[in-house]
C-alpha cells in the first residue's frame, strides 16, 4: 500500500510540476509576442510608413518630371527612389511557434486567440505584397532604366536629350506608385492591428496575473 503511495505521490508531482514548467513557458512566449509586436509598431509608426511616403512622393515627382519634361538633372535623384524599396512584415517569431506546436490553444481568450491568427495572416499578406512589388520592379521598371541608363549615369540628361515616347513608362511608372500607395494602406491597418494586439495582450496579462 505505501509502494502505491508512493508511486501516486511522485507521479502527481512529476505532473504538477511539468504543468508548472508548461504554465511559466507559456507565459514567456505572452510576453514575448507582446515585445514582437511593441517593435512592429515602433517600425510601422516611425520609419516605414513615413520613409515610403517621403519615397512615394518622389515617385510621383519623377513622373511629372518625364510627362512634363521639366526639372533637368534633379530627376536622377528622385528616379532613385524607385530603386529604394523598403518592405517589411511582422516575423512573428513566437506566434509561428505556438501555431506550430498547437500551444496557442493554451490561450482561454477566444477573441485574442483569433486576433493573434489574424495578426498571421496579415503578415503572410504583407510578404506577398512586397515580393510582387520587387518582381514589378525587376521585369518592368529594370529593364527601362537600363535602356536609358546613358541619360542617367552619363553626360546626357534624360530630361533635355531624350526625344522618345514615354507614355509607356509613365504607365508603368504610374501603376507602381499605385502599388507603393496600397503598401502604405496596408502598413497603417498592420499599425492599427498590431496595437489592437498589444492592447488585448496586455489585458490578458493583467487578467491573467503574467509579470
Amino acid at each position: 500500500m505505501a509502494v502505491i503511495l508512493g508511486v501516486s505521490l511522485a507521479f502527481f508531482v512529476s505532473r504538477e510540476s511539468e504543468k508548472s514548467k508548461l504554465k511559466a513557458e507559456f507565459n514567456q512566449n505572452i510576453a514575448a509576442i507582446l515585445e514582437e509586436v511593441e517593435s512592429d509598431i515602433y517600425t510601422f509608426e516611425d520609419y516605414q510608413i513615413p520613409d515610403n511616403k517621403a519615397k512615394l512622393a518622389l515617385m510621383k515627382e519623377a513622373i511629372q518630371m518625364i510627362a512634363s519634361q521639366t526639372g533637368g538633372d534633379s530627376i536622377n535623384a528622385k528616379m532613385m527612389s524607385f530603386f529604394d524599396v523598403n518592405n517589411y512584415a511582422p516575423t512573428n517569431i513566437t506566434i509561428n511557434s505556438l501555431i506550430s506546436s498547437g500551444r496557442l490553444d493554451l490561450i482561454s481568450d477566444f477573441e485574442l486567440k483569433n486576433k493573434i491568427l489574424y495578426y498571421q495572416n496579415l503578415a503572410e499578406e504583407l510578404i506577398a505584397q512586397g515580393d510582387f512589388q520587387v518582381s514589378f520592379l525587376m521585369d518592368q521598371i529594370t529593364p527601362w532604366f537600363v535602356e536609358k541608363s546613358p541619360y542617367f549615369m552619363g553626360n546626357l540628361n534624360y530630361i533635355d536629350h531624350y526625344k522618345g515616347d514615354d507614355s509607356a513608362a509613365i504607365m508603368i511608372f504610374s501603376l507602381h506608385t499605385s502599388f507603393v500607395e496600397n503598401k502604405i494602406r496596408k502598413y497603417e491597418a498592420a499599425l492599427e492591428n498590431a496595437k489592437e494586439l498589444r492592447n488585448m495582450l496586455e489585458k490578458y496579462k493583467s487578467d491573467k496575473g503574467i509579470e
